[in-house]
């Protein structure tokens, strides 16, 4: 892939406190970490509204942004890219074409990544390699996840050839061969999302099919490095994968009044016990935002507030939910899209009871915005929130932009 010309903007945002545009484009669900923080300063990526991959710095304290072009997968909001700061304070990306179905016509199915040159900027970029394993199967690579493990190694996870969520390691230049994870029942697709744990552990929150294709439920799986794969109360899910569905925890059963749940973010509570935040009432004319945690013995789970009533909204946007995202670094807080007058809001949300009731903190979106899909850094010591402002007609049909905005203490 050809080297493409830096696309720089630097100038002063906004004042302090309130939204800053970042850019112009789009980003889905399931690619991840979407923001990353080092130093003060908030890194995001995105795929433009013109297919282009694009990496951000922003310094909140300045409001200053730099932005990079560091490749192009066309327009399809399935092509953001996936950030990890390395530990030497080089950012690493990660990114793909939309490899599902149908896979791309005009270009080579490869997941890609690239290495920052300098510590702290992405002003400069080394060469583009890319991941040389995978699935069995005719697709190609989808959703990035990279995650560090202890030892200098880097998971990294994405849909892969087999349309099922897949594997390797990363460690001194060489990657380990590609393994799928879970399978879900009748060839269905789960969807995944991961987080680093404790001492090595990845948590993976997932439903077994798109709620789209049949009815689903939530389900939790952890990974212990150099050990495979568990339940949350420590037992041994199974030797052979791709696992089953069933094999894993069952945290939020399929209810016929509630609908069918998507599972939206998951996190590690500062304790290495695993908490969930999801969708529920995918096609139905009322949808809620649901949060679940492990207490050590059990799932409990809660209803954190309405993503929409009464109707679907879709003037708000051809989505089913408009997202919701922990804060990684304290997620008694969460930051959800609620469907309000037709329009997409971005709210920050609270419990101080551990999960049993939540409140209402502050809107984080400009007035007058449709706004939805918002990301959160896994770590680090900011906790800016970044959004998607605009329409989306389709997953290859946006008019948007990436806006940031600084959460309540």
């Amino acid at each position: 892939m050809p080297v493409l010309a830096a696309v720089l903007a630097l100038g002063l945002a906004a004042p302090a406190g309130a939204a800053v545009k970042l850019g112009e484009g789009n980003w889905t669900y399931f690619t991840d970490p979407r923001v990353v923080t080092r130093a003060g300063a908030v890194y995001s990526g995105w795929i433009s509204t013109g297919g282009r991959v694009t990496v951000t710095k922003y310094d909140p304290a300045t409001r200053r942004r730099q932005s990079k072009v560091v490749g192009a997968t066309g327009v399809d909001d399935h092509n953001n890219p996936a950030l990890h700061m390395r530990p030497d304070g080089r950012l690493m990306v990660f990114f793909s074409p939309h490899s599902g179905r149908y896979e791309p016509k005009d270009r080579v199915s490869r997941m890609y990544y690239r290495v920052a040159t300098r510590p702290h900027s992405v002003a400069a970029w080394g060469p583009t390699h890319h991941v040389p394993t995978n699935a069995r199967g005719r697709l190609g690579y989808t959703y990035p996840n990279p995650i560090a493990l202890p030892g200098g190694r880097l998971w990294l996870s994405w849909r892969g050839g087999g349309w099922l969520p897949t594997y390797s390691i990363y460690k001194d230049g060489r990657w380990s061969r590609a393994r799928e994870i879970v399978r879900g029942p009748d060839g269905q697709r789960p969807y995944a999302k991961y987080a680093a744990g404790r001492g090595g552990t990845v948590h993976i929150a997932f439903t077994e099919a798109h709620p789209e294709r049949r009815r689903t439920r939530v389900h939790y799986l952890r990974y212990r490095a150099g050990r495979g794969f568990y339940r949350a109360d420590g037992s041994l899910a199974g030797t052979r994968t791709p696992l089953a569905s069933s094999r894993a925890d069952l945290v939020h059963p399929y209810d016929d009044k509630l609908g069918r749940p998507w599972v939206m973010d998951v996190a590690d509570d500062g304790r290495g016990r695993p908490v969930i935040v999801y969708a529920v009432g995918y096609w139905r004319s009322h949808q809620y935002f649901w949060y679940a945690r492990w207490t050590g013995k059990r799932w409990l789970r809660a209803q954190i507030a309405p993503a929409f009533g009464s109707t679907r909204n879709l003037g708000a946007g051809r989505f089913q939910t408009g997202g919701i995202v922990l804060d990684h670094r304290d997620p008694r807080r969460v930051y959800l899209t609620r469907v309000v007058g037709g329009l997409g809001r971005i709210e920050q949300w609270q419990t101080t009871d551990r999960g049993a009731t939540w409140a209402f903190v502050k809107t984080l979106s400009p007035v007058g915005q449709n706004c939805f899909r918002p990301a959160a850094p896994a770590s680090g010591e900011s906790r800016m929130v970044v959004f998607v402002c605009g329409r989306v007609q389709h997953w290859q049909r946006y008019a948007t932009r990436i806006t940031a905005a600084e959460p309540a203490r």
